[in-house]
């Protein structure tokens, strides 16, 4: 019988917004039930609120420090399926890399606006490099956790959005094929075919909720009500929120699901009610 555990991975550190934790808090708890499935809460320290830059990144200790316990806690468990809530895009390394070394052919479908295969040298904050350290680049210091590194075969963009020059450059020298998302709607069979293409048996799906048009999925990053400007060249999502829960649901059904990471879920409203109260005395009677 199949082992599937539950990761709660409140990592706000690599995102640099705490609102990241109040979002795997809020995930655990809306999932489904299932009691055959063992749920494990990673701590993340609360403070320092300002992060300090170490080799180019925020947070960089702290983040380490994350991702060794869930290293830790998953190679204790030995799963055959996980399910993780996140948090940023970071807390997919660890489940990743892992099953990369339990099934022989694992393909990662990476629903995402952005392709993170950045490096410290790119940018400042680590969620963006988890398929780079993924593939033995991105950050030195969090790719030397990786024991079972993809090959660039094994992964597949849905939604991805225009990249950056310095992204572009990075996925030419990772030699990944890939495809900009220009319409709404996802085209499932490009996914079903690069899946039979490549023989995978076992799929690990990513979502990170920024792939989606922030007017049809309110929890994402650019609706951030504190949030005042958007650069001209920023990826946002496009994709209609129906299309990708039709999409993920339908592979599901067709194929060994044999990992789920639901990522940077910012849920704005709860942080202000939460904000609310924490500023209201009766709660500390």
């Amino acid at each position: 019988m199949n082992k599937t555990i539950r990761l709660e991975i409140p990592d706000w550190q690599a995102g640099n917004n705490p609102v990241y934790k109040l979002g795997a808090q809020i995930l655990s708890v809306i999932a489904p039930i299932n009691n055959n499935q063992k749920e494990i809460k990673i701590s993340v320290p609360d403070s320092p609120q300002k992060l300090a830059k170490e080799n180019g990144v925020y947070g960089q200790n702290i983040i380490k420090s994350t991702m060794s316990k869930t290293y830790q806690i998953i190679n204790e468990e030995r799963p055959d399926k996980i399910i993780t809530f996140g948090g940023n895009c970071l807390v997919s390394q660890a489940p990743i890399d892992y099953l990369n070394g339990h099934y022989d052919n694992l393909g990662v479908i990476w629903f995402d606006a952005h392709p993170d295969i950045s490096n410290p040298e790119m940018f400042y904050n680590e969620h963006a490099m988890v398929l780079g350290n993924l593939l033995n680049r991105g950050d030195s210091e969090l790719a030397k956790f990786v024991n079972h590194p993809l090959t660039n075969k094994q992964i597949f963009y849905a939604g991805l959005q225009e990249p950056t020059f310095q992204e572009k450059e990075e996925l030419n020298n990772l030699h990944i094929n890939y495809l900009v998302q220009k319409d709404a709607v996802l085209d499932l069979s490009l996914i079903s075919n690069w899946i039979k293409q490549n023989k995978f048996d076992n799929i690990y799906i990513h979502l990170d909720m920024d792939i989606m048009d922030p007017h049809t999925f309110y929890a994402t990053y650019f609706n951030n009500p504190t949030l005042t400007h958007i650069p001209s060249n920023a990826a946002i999502g496009i994709i209609d929120r129906q299309s990708v829960w039709k999409t993920i649901s339908e592979l599901s059904l067709q194929t060994n699901l044999v990992g789920f990471t639901i990522a940077e879920f910012l849920p704005w409203s709860a942080k202000q009610l939460q904000d609310l109260m924490k500023d209201t005395s009766i709660f500390d009677n």
